[in-house]
């Protein structure tokens, strides 16, 4: 199987035309007979590994989404006043915080501080100016996995079109903290379902890889900016804090990270030990590293993939060579744009190899010349 770019589309019409001259080879066969010969793999156009590339991508945003923006609710509940950070946490992490401010500038000024949850919650959630929101998320997925419907299961298109809509016909009960969080498990508990149909209906073939490569790199880059995000309120040298406990069972809890993490290492969450299992531990699905691992081995399954197996390779080695221990004390926020900058040089690769290759990379040495 091959992947294509769309200016390939009529090759792949030959490619038909080429399986029926094998067939005038074999006079003697019949119908019925030649229906049995192994057939030949289908051509993967550009932009259908583009679609689900970026369905795996926004399936996990909105899930990870979800899950982070609840735990954060449940945290800023359970702590007392002036233990909390805020609501401003959230933007970071999403990566919106610059375009909430243009949009919230003259809220803020108004300087009423029961508007800054409000606000927050609903630009994160569906607010139509954020283009990363729940909502978006959900409709971007959505329209992707309908572009990808020739080779994904139509039953996953069918419950994301109907989580789409349940989360907009039940927006108004977001409003609310209790209703928020049913909204949010509804979120959550959807794209947990979409990726189970993903996963046991779909063929182990060239577009499960996209998707899964999808996934797994959204996965690492949500695990890096939660840390990044909350690294200032984590460092040891916080000294006694009856809350850090607290603020670390927040991080596990927003990576769905808590029970696991509680199997590896029975102790009460630390900086060090924390850090270790989000970025090193290969058997946390979460972990950056494990996230990378899944990345390279599906693009293992792919042709041309050199170098972006190459850039999967350094971002891996990054991560492993991460001296934990003296992070947990300093240079984490530092540690962690390097390896976003990996990250997105990753991303880069895998789009330029194969969602929008230069036009040399796929004529002829001859025609390119």
């Amino acid at each position: 199987m091959s992947i294509g770019n769309p200016l390939d589309a009529d090759g792949a019409g030959g490619a038909g035309g080429a399986g029926g001259a094998d067939g005038a080879d074999h006079p003697g066969l019949t119908d019925d007979e030649d229906n049995h010969e192994p057939k030949e793999g289908t051509m993967l156009l550009a932009r259908m590994a583009e679609s689900v590339y970026w369905a795996g991508r926004y399936l996990e945003r909105a899930e990870s989404t979800a899950r982070i923006v609840q735990v954060h609710t449940d945290t800023h509940v359970d702590l007392p006043v002036g233990e909390d950070v805020g609501w401003e946490p959230l933007l970071t992490i999403v990566g919106v915080h610059s375009e909430f401010s243009t949009r919230y500038s003259e809220a803020r000024e108004g300087g009423d501080p029961e508007a800054a949850e409000a606000d927050v919650i609903e630009f994160v959630l569906h607010h139509p100016d954020n283009p990363t929101s729940i909502l978006a998320s959900l409709a971007k997925a959505r329209a992707n996995l309908r572009t990808a419907r020739p080779v994904v299961p139509s039953e996953a298109w069918e419950v994301c079109n109907n989580l789409w809509l349940t989360s907009v016909d039940q927006l108004a009960e977001a409003a609310t903290r209790q209703g928020r969080v049913l909204w949010l498990r509804r979120v959550v508990a959807g794209c947990q379902r979409i990726t189970g149909i993903l996963l046991g209906a779909m063929s182990r073939d060239e577009a499960m890889s996209f998707l899964w490569i999808g996934q797994n790199l959204e996965r690492a880059d949500l695990t890096t900016r939660v840390l990044d995000v909350r690294s200032d309120n984590l460092h040891m040298q916080r000294g006694d804090d009856p809350y850090d406990v607290v603020h670390w069972m927040a991080v596990l809890r927003s990576l769905a990270a808590y029970q696991p993490f509680r199997r590896a290492m029975p102790a009460r969450p630390q900086g060090g030990s924390t850090l270790r299992f989000l970025l090193q531990d290969d058997r946390f699905p979460r972990a950056v590293s494990a996230c990378l691992s899944e990345v390279r081995s599906h693009l293992k399954e792919l042709p041309r993939a050199e170098e972006a197996i190459e850039a999967c390779a350094d971002a891996s080695l990054l991560v492993a060579s991460a001296p934990v221990p003296r992070l947990a004390l300093g240079g984490l926020t530092e540690f962690l744009d390097d390896v976003q900058i990996v990250l997105g040089e990753l991303h880069r690769t895998i789009d330029h190899t194969y969602f929008h290759p230069s036009l040399a990379r796929w004529l002829p040495e001859s025609a390119a010349s």
